[in-house]
């Protein structure tokens, strides 16, 4: 088991700093085109992925800018069905067949009462 030790660590470290290599941006590479590091970094092995691994350190820290974040949070709806825009645009997906309108309400003055007007029995005679 002890055999495969140096192995295993190689292979290791060379695919940590294979993928360090490829998901670093082109003007973040240190000194050497990225394709060059790529070749080292598989092909020497121990050297290649330390020599990244150091240089990729010490350079990447200077040129990357911390992200700031505000101190309170904007204030803004949670979720969608919070969103009172959200909820209007979706007034023109509605299908008007399915969609149930809650009754109009009457208007006093246009409304006929049963009480004023003679019914057929009444005779007219008080």
């Amino acid at each position: 088991m002890v055999r495969f030790l140096p192995f295993l660590i190689s292979l290791v470290l060379s695919v940590y700093a294979l993928f360090s290599c490829i998901q670093t941006p082109d003007e973040d590479v240190p000194h050497l085109p990225k394709l060059v590091w790529i070749v080292l970094i598989v092909f020497v092995p121990f050297v290649g992925p330390i020599v990244w691994l150091l240089m990729s350190r010490t350079q990447g820290g200077g040129g990357r800018e911390a992200v700031v974040r505000p101190s309170q949070p904007v204030s803004r709806p949670l979720a969608p069905d919070d969103d009172p825009d959200f909820l209007k645009s979706l007034d023109r997906y509605r299908d008007p067949r399915t969609t149930v309108k809650p009754p109009e309400p009457e208007d006093p003055k246009n409304k006929t009462s049963d009480d004023d007007s003679p019914s057929d029995n009444d005779e007219g005679t008080a």
